[in-house]
């Protein structure tokens, strides 16, 4: 019996000897990039949410919003009695109230709403035709475009 306690001792101070030297041969090293890389993807992870959220955001508010001229109590009354919120806009410059028409991108289907809204029918036109670019503050990729074709742009959101 007396045998077995001291071979129990023997492999817990191997033991002891062994462990301090695995710790400093990469255990640590190991537990410190393990560490590392979950905070990058959890701060990754933050990130892809917050622009998860901007987008329901901005979806959401173009979703609920109708925006209508000041002066047009039939726009302002149908949104009303869909149930959706209101937001007066000014109305157009002069020369395009005298003009029954506006001019809209096939993808921009804010302003073809804006044209029905305004009681205007919509000439299609390629984006290089137009002044002013309609832009969403999200939309990198069209602020680009407006940036290099030196357009002006108009931020729909």
């Amino acid at each position: 019996m007396m045998r077995l306690p001291a071979y129990l001792i023997m492999i817990l101070s191997t033991m002891t000897i062994v462990v301090p030297d695995a710790l400093s041969q990469g255990l640590l090293d190991r537990l410190f990039d393990k560490t590392t890389e979950s905070a990058q993807r959890k701060a990754q992870d933050r990130v892809n949410q917050r622009i998860d959220q901007s987008i329901d955001n901005a979806v959401n508010k173009t979703e609920e919003t109708v925006k209508c001229v000041a002066t047009d109590p039939d726009c302002i009354k149908k949104a009303k009695d869909a149930g959706k919120k209101v937001e007066t806009v000014e109305s157009q410059p002069r020369s395009s109230v005298a003009s029954d028409t506006m001019k809209c991108t096939i993808t921009d289907s804010a302003c073809m709403k804006q044209a029905k809204q305004l009681g205007k029918k919509v000439d299609l036109v390629e984006e290089a035709d137009l002044e002013v670019l309609r832009c969403s503050a999200s939309d990198a990729d069209c602020l680009k475009r407006a940036k290099a074709a030196g357009k002006k742009v108009e931020i729909t959101d």
